[in-house]
């Protein structure tokens, strides 16, 4: 066992002292051997090269894929008869793109108003969304901000701008981070406006609903009136060659392409990277082209490809059941 030096009884050793003048010399000399040892800063970019990497840091387009066709076909259908869904998803900005694009084909805005029939309403919950939280959401995407009232006055205004601009289908996405109060709130729209409702968000949504437990019984009814399901898929390999694609295309837009897409390791090297979802797909295609810049000289090839994404952790596609 080691022991400190006053514990083994040996003697220390008293701190020198050095005259006034000689300890400012040597705090100098310290002084000038620690500035020395800095590390050395990396030469500034020129503002060009900054203002194209902040660019690419925006670049999150919106690609339209089988999935999102087969994700609006479910929520026609799921509108047209009035049934109550789901949609879960590990995919989170792939299925929020989808919704967001879903919303505005069926929606259309003169300024900040909405132009009457709105077949369709979309409200994205916030973390610990009350069931005054969810009727301020639903009433500021209809346009009718209101300042937090009694609970009795924000639930009768919903209902009643709900039904003044027909809407068909309400979709709630973030649904996970409902409270049960919200999510019977829900429960009574859907029985006294007779509309759709479709509760969008990761695959544990399932479980939050699940009554089967001790504690989760009051959720019987929440859970037997969102039956109908439709899992969101993640992007296959073609899927994100075609993203690939389009993100160069219409997001890079540069005059002398990576053409990533055009080889399949390159596609392939990506695809594994970003599990086939959006986000961290979207991150290594900045990182790829980031490094790019920055080795102008470089060929775009497989080894440097896995170069430019550097050291990661690996998306989780599939959450293991405990």
């Amino acid at each position: 066992m080691s022991q400190s030096i006053a514990a083994s009884g040996q003697p220390q050793e008293e701190p020198h002292h050095l005259p006034k003048q000689q300890e400012t010399e040597q705090n100098n000399t310290f002084n000038l051997n620690t500035a020395t040892r800095q590390p050395e800063q990396q030469p500034s970019q020129p503002p060009e090269q900054q203002a194209e990497i902040e660019r690419i840091g925006r670049l999150e387009l919106y690609v339209g894929l089988q999935r999102d066709a087969d994700l609006f076909s479910r929520l026609n259908y799921w509108r047209d008869l009035k049934l109550c869904a789901r949609v879960t998803t590990v995919d989170r900005l792939g299925l929020s793109q989808a919704l967001d694009y879903y919303t505005k084909l069926h929606v259309k805005r003169r300024g900040d108003l909405l132009q009457v029939p709105a077949t369709t309403a979309y409200v994205e919950v916030e973390q610990h969304g009350s069931a005054t939280d969810l009727f301020l959401l639903i009433l500021e995407f209809l346009s009718h901000p209101l300042s937090c009232g009694p609970l009795r006055d924000l639930r009768s205004r919903t209902w009643g701008t709900l039904k003044a601009y027909g809407v068909k289908i309400l979709i709630i996405n973030n649904a996970d981070l409902l409270s049960f109060p919200a999510f019977n709130e829900l429960v009574r729209i859907f029985e006294k406006l007779k509309i759709s409702i479709v509760l969008a968000g990761p695959s544990y949504l399932n479980d939050i609903l699940n009554p089967n437990s001790q504690k989760k019984r009051r959720y019987v009814n929440i859970y037997n009136t969102f039956l109908k399901y439709h899992e969101f898929s993640l992007l296959s390999p073609a899927d994100t060659a075609t993203i690939i694609q389009e993100w160069e295309k219409s997001g890079l837009r540069w005059s002398q392409p990576l053409n990533l897409a055009k080889d399949t390791t390159i596609v392939k090297t990506i695809h594994e990277a970003s599990q086939g979802q959006l986000r961290p797909l979207y991150e290594n295609l900045r990182e790829i082209a980031a490094w790019s810049l920055a080795h102008s000289n470089a060929q775009v090839n497989p080894q440097n490809i896995s170069k430019a994404l550097g050291s990661q952790y690996q998306p989780i596609s599939k959450v293991k059941p405990v």
